[in-house]
């Protein structure tokens, strides 16, 4: 029942909510099952501590399992607690009532929870598709030409990215079965773990299922060239919803994919899936980090960022050792709290002037001022300035390139975080500075969503300065697992 709470409690949340037609009631209720949500992973992550990994029939926690829970749960209630009051600048019809957006986010929660308590690959294949489904009426949450397009198009790319995982799926259970395994546990992920290194599984197998997988997982994390969903869902979505996206869909992907290397690590070498994570995280990055400097939206120079620093997080798994595990999986939830910030700012931006067209936006540092304090907070976070968090995640995964002689890695890491810099700096300069648009009303926002912006811009910065021992053990045991 531990391992099952955090799953039934979103999934009756979206089958309530929907009966839920006054705002006010909805808002109620949804807190109410975000809270209940928070603990059961809660108590789940405790047990985990306590007890070692716990196991079921297709449900299974360890200490991978319990990091990546925490990242969603964080960010859930941080998503939520801001969509309060951002719901309440939304006009009135059916496809913006609060009922149908908690109802869906909680399906949606669902099914990213699902993924990560997975034991079972075809499972975790199943629970990865069903994160597409349930989003993509998210994605064209607005009814909008444009958010229909973004819908459609994320839709059709990630089912055909998912596809490539199914293949590589059942390329690995045949590979584990002409290894000697049963039918019934060929795609168990604990009897595959003690397997891999027992049995003799074919390498030209565990290769192609790899690459596959890669390719399709990958298509969800947003590496490039398979990133072309993310930048017009991200644009398009609600302001919580693109947080969610960034912060916790990308992570889910990762995860998922993370599973696989594990299993090919112990099978036939780290050298090989380590090569490939390193290639499709340092592609990312220079794409990614080429095209910030032109984008002229918000949103989708944010979208842009979250591939760069997929990319980051890749690069860090496959260069592997102490260092480059630790800074990958520390980079995964500073880069979740970053992006919430940036996005949440991103949404008062939108309301503030009907437009996220960052040529259009000048003088926020004083129209908007708390808007302006928070993105500049979020910018100089997610571009890895000290003394925030996301400088120390860097460094650790530098320092494991610099430490193994990787220096066209950590070259071109370098490099490509130089670009993204003089990026940011250049957009959100102009943005701040300058005389603001006159006739702009007075900004209407609710203390939830400055009170969230603000512990979201705490936390980058407390985190920078120091790690709490409780999520510094958190991260001990999720390395453990990838080592």
């Amino acid at each position: 029942m531990v391992l099952l709470w955090p799953l039934v409690v979103p999934l009756l949340g979206s089958v309530v909510m929907l009966g839920c037609r006054d705002p006010r009631l909805a808002k109620r209720v949804a807190l109410a099952f975000c809270a209940a949500e928070a603990a059961a992973i809660g108590i789940l992550v405790w047990r985990v501590h306590e007890s070692g990994a716990l196991e079921g029939q297709y449900l299974r926690a360890d200490g991978l399992t319990c990091f990546f829970l925490v990242n969603i749960a964080f960010i859930m209630v941080l998503a939520l607690v801001y969509a309060t009051g951002y719901l309440q600048h939304m006009g009135a019809g059916r496809f913006t009532s609060p009922r149908w957006f908690y109802a869906l986010v909680n399906l949606f929660l669902f099914t990213m929870v699902g993924v990560c308590l997975s034991a079972n690959l075809g499972v975790l294949w199943i629970m990865m598709e069903a994160t597409t489904l349930a989003s993509a009426l998210l994605v064209g949450f607005y009814n909008t030409e444009g958010a229909v397009e973004a819908g459609w198009k994320y839709l059709v790319v990630c089912t055909v990215g998912i596809a490539f995982a199914l293949f590589g799926t059942i390329v690995f259970y045949l590979a584990a079965v002409k290894a000697g395994m049963s039918h019934t546990s060929a795609l168990d992920w604990l009897a595959l773990f003690a397997a891999v290194s027992q049995k003799q599984f074919d390498p030209n197998l565990v290769r192609l299922a790899f690459v596959f997988v890669l390719v399709g997982y990958g298509t969800k994390i947003g590496f490039v060239p398979m990133h072309s969903w993310l930048p017009d869902a991200h644009a398009e979505a609600p302001t919580p919803v693109s947080a969610m996206l960034s912060a916790i869909l990308l992570n889910c992907a990762m995860y998922a994919l993370l599973r696989y290397d594990i299993l090919v690590s112990r099978a036939i070498g780290a050298e090989f899936p380590g090569t490939l994570l390193v290639f499709f995280g340092l592609v990312s990055i220079v794409v990614a980090g080429l095209l910030i400097l032109v984008q002229r939206d918000l949103k989708r120079m944010l979208a842009y960022s979250s591939v760069e620093h997929m990319g980051i997080i890749a690069i860090g798994m496959g260069l592997g050792g102490a260092l480059g595990f630790l800074g990958a999986l520390l980079h995964t939830f500073n880069h979740s709290i970053a992006k919430s910030l940036l996005f949440f700012g991103a949404g008062n931006v939108r309301h503030n002037f009907g437009t996220l067209r960052m040529d259009r936006i000048t003088g926020m540092g004083r129209s908007a001022p708390l808007t302006a304090a928070a993105l500049a907070v979020g910018a100089l976070a997610i571009v890895g300035m000290p003394p925030f968090s996301l400088f120390v995640s860097e460094f650790a995964i530098l320092s494991e390139a610099f430490s193994h002689s990787r220096y066209m890695v950590g070259g071109v890491f370098l490099l490509v975080l130089s670009i993204v810099f003089g990026g940011f700096a250049y957009h959100l300069f102009r943005m701040t500075c300058g005389e603001p648009h006159k006739g702009l009303p007075k900004p209407q926002f609710t203390r939830t969503e400055y009170a969230v912006m603000f512990i979201a811009g705490f936390l980058l910065l407390f985190f920078g300065i120091r790690i709490p021992e409780a999520f510094s053990l958190l991260l001990r045991e999720a390395v453990a697992v990838l080592q």
